[in-house]
């Protein structure tokens, strides 16, 4: 039988325990030690560029550790608003190129738009998202691919004209987005919505929307049905059995979905006509 140690806890409890066990707590206290030191170093270069000022009215001691990894994708994301609101009608310049731009908003992991950005090379995509790990997985797969044709951009799908010019955009897609039962008006498609896109969106340009969710599906149907500039070219209330299963790019929730219910995928184009 082992031999085992007292050992006494920051609450002042003796406690019993082996040279194994004693061995792996220190350990475990090694590498928080080390990690709360990280931390603390990066902490100190968020507060001394103010990067903080970007997200919140105060600076903090230790911030979501993804805040970090921000600043280690300066080509594929982007959280200043002043400077993503600068290239408001100006977004080839920043791709270096005159390629269709589309737009994704709320992104998620980025799975969707890596997976655009890597079978479209002729296209340019920003895609929106607000939470940093998100951002950061996202920018991470388009470092590793090599993608030069993808933008990740901090910012709200409400803001488009703050950061989008005048018939800037070719498309834009919107998948999964949620259904606000019982708040519908917070929806992201919207008749407001769409008189953003009047102004941001080329005629002939399209919406594309993906959801699980049967009302969200005929609500979206009927409002378009009502707006003189748009027009429904393609709807489907099973995705994964129709002709455009083959060309369908799955984001990371939709193959989670899949993975655990047996529920049909809604899809819709849009167009604007005028």
């Amino acid at each position: 039988m082992e031999n085992k140690i007292e050992i006494i806890r920051k609450n002042g409890q003796k406690i019993e325990i082996t040279e194994a066990e004693k061995e792996k707590r220190e350990q475990i206290k090694k590498v928080n030690d080390d990690f709360k030191k990280k931390n603390a170093e990066k902490s100190k270069i968020i507060n001394e560029q103010k990067i903080w000022k970007y997200f919140f009215e105060k600076p903090k001691k230790n911030y979501n550790k993804y805040m970090y990894e921000m600043l280690e994708f300066p080509e594929h994301l982007m959280y200043n608003n002043k400077n993503v609101d600068e290239y408001r009608g100006k977004w080839n310049k920043f791709f270096g190129n005159n390629n269709d731009i589309y737009l994704e908003i709320g992104c998620g992991s980025g799975n969707f738009t890596v997976g655009n950005a890597e079978k479209f090379k002729d296209r340019n995509y920003i895609a929106l998202e607000l939470r940093f790990k998100r951002l950061v997985l996202g920018a991470r797969k388009s470092k590793k691919r090599n993608l030069n044709n993808i933008l990740f951009v901090r910012k709200r799908g409400e803001t488009i004209l703050d950061f989008l010019g005048k018939n800037e955009i070719s498309g834009v897609y919107i998948n999964f987005p949620d259904p606000w039962e019982g708040e519908e008006r917070k929806r992201v498609i919207t008749e407001s919505l769409f008189s953003k896109l009047d102004i941001v969106l080329k005629t002939d340009g399209k919406l594309f929307f993906k959801t699980d969710h049967e009302q969200y599906y005929k609500d979206v149907l009927e409002l378009v049905d009502k707006l003189d500039n748009y027009k429904i070219i393609y709807h489907t209330s099973d995705l994964h059995n129709s002709e455009k299963a083959s060309e369908n790019i799955e984001t990371e929730f939709e193959q989670m979905f899949l993975s655990k219910h047996n529920m049909n995928i809604k899809y819709i184009e849009i167009k604007k006509i005028k």
